[in-house]
């Protein structure tokens, strides 16, 4: 992949996340105007050249005409919004969940949110609402090379200025003026921050817990209500009814 594609379209994101946070990565970026799915590009970057460890990568487009987010449902990506996929190398690293990685890019940047003076809150596994609406998802993904944890993959999909449907809202909607450089770059510390959380789990499940959106939790299969409890150290959502207690994962 040419250096004259890499980083064009993306100087604006790198200077403000140079600008703006320190850190020990050294991101390599790439902006296409329309992509079918950033994902698709994203792998075909790796099998071109590998993820090396403090080098991580993330491709954004303006235009994503076939993304996928959780269950293979599609992704709307308009223009006007931040939507991305990134991949880190974890070589080194003892968590094999995507549910607590997940989680903890969701804090992440749930925390750069909270800054705006944004009430936001964390629908588990991974989206992101303010006022019910969905602002923002997460979709990570772990492989593994002979048992061992080698990559992290995510994709990101942030409402900015584009415009969403009725169940959604946008940064637009409730901040003035906000920038999609900004937040990209919001979006690359939030994925940088997201490793020193996994540092301290019980810290990063209860500061999940002050957030989650509900108190209670619908079975849409069975239409049984039950109570959300927490999140454990999994990363799973821990709910009862009445002397029943099960924890949920991903599917």
């Amino acid at each position: 992949m040419n250096n004259r594609r890499l980083f064009r379209g993306v100087s604006g994101i790198y200077r403000y996340y140079k600008l703006n946070h320190l850190s020990n990565r050294s991101w390599r970026l790439l902006w296409n105007p329309i992509s079918a799915s950033t994902e698709i590009e994203l792998s075909n970057w790796i099998v071109e050249k590998p993820v090396l460890k403090n080098q991580p990568r993330a491709i954004f487009s303006s235009i994503q005409k076939f993304g996928k987010g959780q269950y293979g449902r599609i992704w709307h990506s308009p223009k006007g919004g931040v939507w991305v996929s990134a991949a880190i190398n974890t070589e080194g690293s003892y968590e094999k969940n995507s549910e607590l990685y997940g989680l903890a890019i969701a804090l992440a940047l749930v925390e750069r949110i909270e800054l705006k003076g944004i009430n936001v809150k964390i629908k588990w596994p991974n989206d992101l609402l303010v006022n019910g609406k969905k602002l923002a998802g997460i979709l990570p993904r772990l492989f593994f090379r002979g048992g061992e944890l080698r990559l992290l993959r995510v994709g990101i999909g942030l409402n900015v200025l584009n415009k969403v449907p009725q169940e959604a809202t946008s940064l637009k909607e409730i901040i003035e003026n906000p920038k999609i450089n900004f937040w990209s770059s919001e979006v690359l510390y939030a994925l940088d921050r997201s490793f020193d959380l996994l540092k301290n789990k019980k810290l990063l499940c209860s500061q999940i817990e002050k957030r989650l959106w509900a108190k209670k939790y619908i079975d849409q299969k069975k239409g049984y209500e039950w109570d959300i409890e927490g999140i454990d150290y999994s990363g799973g959502l821990i709910i009862h009814r009445g002397s029943e207690k099960i924890i949920l994962r991903r599917e």
